[in-house]
């Protein structure tokens, strides 16, 4: 009768671990795959800590490769770029694992994710005078290219190789529509 009560105690503690682990991630994995989700998290993100009030505007979500990890690309009121990584969760919400904009016309980040790194291309293209983007890694010789030609506001990816040790950063190089060097 003992070996009976301690199996329940046993099944018991077992059934409260998984409840108390199945809510904490339902916790962390906790935004909706919908725009509007996502607009309203990524505004809360923005805003954490913050004096100023940021406003983001979402303009695409796109998934690295197989990965599952996205990237939420946003323009804020002031026109500066940024962008946010996401990691879908096994439950189908995201979870953001960092978020920032600036100043430039276009950035490079380095992105780990569950399916190896990624080289990314994330910003701009006033009045679209940029053709093509010549990402270089400045400390390892891997470089690709992303055609930007058709759009305003972009992000552009590369699976990176795995051998590489050191992905970041990168010498951008921006072209025109006759290959030559924008200045």
């Amino acid at each position: 009768m003992n070996n009976i009560i301690k199996k329940r105690y046993y099944v018991a503690f077992l059934i409260l671990l998984c409840l108390g682990f199945s809510m904490k991630y339902m916790n962390k994995y906790h935004i909706d795959n919908d725009n509007i989700s996502i607009q309203s998290s990524l505004k809360d993100e923005l805003n954490r800590g913050s004096v100023d009030e940021l406003n983001p505007k979402l303009k695409e979500t796109v998934r690295l490769g197989e990965s599952s990890s996205y990237i939420a690309l946003f323009q804020l009121e002031n026109n500066e770029i940024g962008y946010s990584q996401m990691i879908k969760g096994l439950n189908g919400k995201f979870k953001f694992e960092r978020a920032g904009s600036g100043t430039n016309i276009v950035s490079y980040e380095n992105i780990h994710t569950n399916k190896g790194d990624y080289g990314i291309l994330v910003g701009h293209n006033p009045d679209q005078k940029i053709n093509h983007i010549l990402a270089k890694l400045i400390n390892e010789e891997f470089e690709f290219n992303a055609d930007v030609s058709k759009d305003r506001l972009f992000v552009k990816y590369e699976k990176l190789p795995s051998k590489l040790k050191d992905a970041s950063p990168a010498e951008l190089t921006f072209y025109d529509e006759n290959n030559k060097v924008i200045q």
